[in-house]
């Protein structure tokens, strides 16, 4: 897939699919469209918890770190979505896509990982170390308890894989290093 019509081809064989296969196939889709121009895009918020937690959490829409909004915005527009600000939306898949940011703020881009697809596609995911951080300090900062439960189940989930020491380190800086080591 290396055209625009290829790629509007294969967004018209996921009307069958999940959401959640939706989102992922989209994103894999763009990813190969932007990775000519050097661009990665990434998957933070609500869709990187739904692939940590194996489809436990639900969202309604992707969330991208993209470098280059500008290119990022017309190639999704080329691909059949509707721009309105920083989110498009695709009306026949009925998939968001929302770009709040062109630098991947609070994370270490090492810890991103490359997930590989079935179909030879792929995406890049926040570390999971990242995005525990990312819902931790909305439990603590924010007091939203859906947070606190979301990035718990993250850390039992894959508590043998995680950085312990990068994450105390990071949040001693944010605040939030006490509600982390209650989870220990």
């Amino acid at each position: 897939m290396n055209s625009i019509k290829e790629a509007r081809e294969k967004l018209q064989s996921l009307q069958t699919k999940t959401s959640f296969e939706k989102m992922v196939q989209v994103t894999a889709i763009l990813t190969k469209l932007l990775e000519p121009h050097r661009i990665r895009p990434i998957i933070v918020g609500g869709l990187a918890v739904e692939i940590y937690t194996r489809g436990d959490y639900t969202t309604v829409d992707i969330d991208l770190i993209v470098s280059d909004r500008e290119k990022a915005g017309q190639l999704l527009t080329k691909l059949g979505f509707t721009p309105s600000g920083r989110h498009w939306y695709h009306d026949e898949l009925f998939v968001s896509v929302e770009i709040p940011n062109d630098v991947l703020e609070d994370a270490d881009d090492d810890k991103v990982i490359e997930l590989k697809l079935e179909d030879g596609l792929h995406v890049y995911v926040i570390g999971i170390e990242d995005i525990i951080l990312d819902r931790l300090r909305a439990c603590v900062h924010w007091k939203s308890k859906s947070d606190c439960e979301w990035a718990k189940r993250m850390v039992l989930l894959h508590k043998e894989r995680l950085d312990w020491a990068y994450m105390k380190q990071v949040a001693k800086k944010d605040g939030t290093r006490e509600q982390l080591e209650q989870w220990f």
